[in-house]
C-alpha cells in the first residue's frame, strides 16, 4: 500500500492558495453570499424565534441552552435549515477534494452541484450528527463527575473517555475524500484504508491546524496595521456612524477582505491534505498539471 508523507499532505493547502489564488478568492465571494442568502433563509424559516434570540445577543453570547431552546420551538425548520447548510458546505468540499484530486473537471470555479456534493452532504450529516453525539456526551459526563468530585479529575475521566473518539474520528477521516474520489458511499473501506496509519493522519491534521492558525494570526496582524494605519478602531465606529472617511473606507475594505479570505482559508487549508493522504493510501497518482491562475 502507498502511503504519504504528513508534513508535505500538510502543506497542500499552502501550495493551492499559492498557485490558485484567484479561485480561492471567488470561493470567498461565494461563501460570503452563501452566507447572505442562510442569513435570509434563517429569518424566513426560524422566524420570530431566531430574532429574538439575536436581539438577546445570543450569537454573541454563545448560550448553548438559548440556542437549544430556540430550536426547540422550530426543529423542523432548523433541520431543514441545516441540511441546506451542509449542502453549501458540502459543495465547497467538493471544490476542494475537485481541484486536488481532478484538476481537470470544469465548473464555476471547480465548484459544482451534483450526485458526488449530495453523497458529501449524506456523509458530512452522518459525521456531524455523530460529531454532535460524542459532544453532548462529554458534556453531560463532565458536568454529572464534575458536580461529584470536582473539575479537575472530571476533565481527566473526559480526555480518557475523549481518546478513543479521537482515535475513531481520525481513523475515518478519509471518509469525505473516498466518497468524492470514488462516487460511492464506502464507510468499510475508509476504515481499513486508515489501518496502521493513525498517527501519520493524526500528525498531518494537527499539522494543518497549525499551519492555519498561523496564517490566521499573520492575517489578523496586517488587517490590525491596515486599520492602525488608517485612523485606528475608531475608523469602524465612524462607518456606524455613516461618516465614510478615506480612511474608514480603508478599514471597511480590510474587514471585509478578511472575511472573505479567512473562512476559505480554513477550509483549503484543513480539507486539502485529507484530499492527499487518500491519494497516498488509496495508491491513486497525483494529477500533475501546469499552475493555472484560475
Amino acid at each position: 500500500m502507498s502511503r504519504f508523507s504528513p508534513s508535505d499532505a500538510a502543506l497542500e493547502g499552502f501550495r493551492l492558495t499559492r498557485e490558485r489564488p484567484a479561485t480561492i478568492l471567488a470561493w470567498g465571494l461565494v461563501n460570503f453570499l452563501g452566507i447572505t442568502v442562510l442569513g435570509g433563509l434563517m429569518l424566513v424559516t426560524l422566524g420570530g424565534p431566531f430574532v429574538e434570540f439575536v436581539q438577546k445577543g445570543g450569537l454573541a453570547a454563545g448560550n448553548p441552552e438559548a440556542l437549544f431552546a430556540m430550536v426547540e420551538k422550530s426543529w423542523p425548520a432548523f433541520v431543514v435549515l441545516l441540511m441546506v447548510v451542509v449542502l453549501f458546505m458540502s459543495i465547497l468540499t467538493g471544490g476542494i477534494f475537485r481541484l486536488v484530486l481532478r484538476p481537470t473537471e470544469k465548473g464555476f470555479m471547480h465548484l459544482r452541484i451534483g450526485a458526488d456534493e449530495l453523497r458529501l452532504t449524506w456523509v458530512n450529516l452522518a459525521l456531524l450528527f455523530v460529531g454532535l453525539t460524542c459532544l453532548a456526551f462529554l458534556d453531560l459526563l463532565y458536568s454529572r463527575i464534575a458536580g461529584t468530585i470536582g473539575g479537575a479529575p472530571a476533565a481527566l475521566v473526559c480526555m480518557g473517555v475523549a481518546a478513543p473518539m479521537v482515535w475513531f474520528g481520525v481513523r475515518m477521516s478519509l471518509m469525505t475524500p473516498l466518497t468524492f474520489a470514488e462516487h460511492r458511499i464506502d464507510w468499510g473501506k475508509a476504515w481499513s484504508m486508515t489501518r496502521g496509519s493513525f498517527w501519520p493522519l493524526l500528525g498531518m491534521i494537527l499539522l494543518a491546524a497549525i499551519f492555519y492558525v498561523m496564517v490566521w494570526a499573520l492575517i489578523l496582524m496586517i488587517y490590525f496595521a491596515v486599520v492602525a494605519l488608517a485612523g485606528g478602531p475608531e475608523t469602524i465606529a465612524a462607518i456606524e456612524q455613516g461618516q465614510m472617511s478615506a480612511g474608514a473606507l480603508v478599514a471597511f475594505l480590510a474587514v471585509i477582505l478578511l472575511q472573505l479570505i479567512l473562512p476559505v482559508l480554513q477550509w483549503v487549508m484543513l480539507y486539502s491534505p485529507l484530499a492527499v493522504a487518500y491519494q497516498g493510501l488509496s495508491g491513486e497518482s497525483p494529477v500533475l498539471e501546469a499552475p493555472a491562475q484560475t
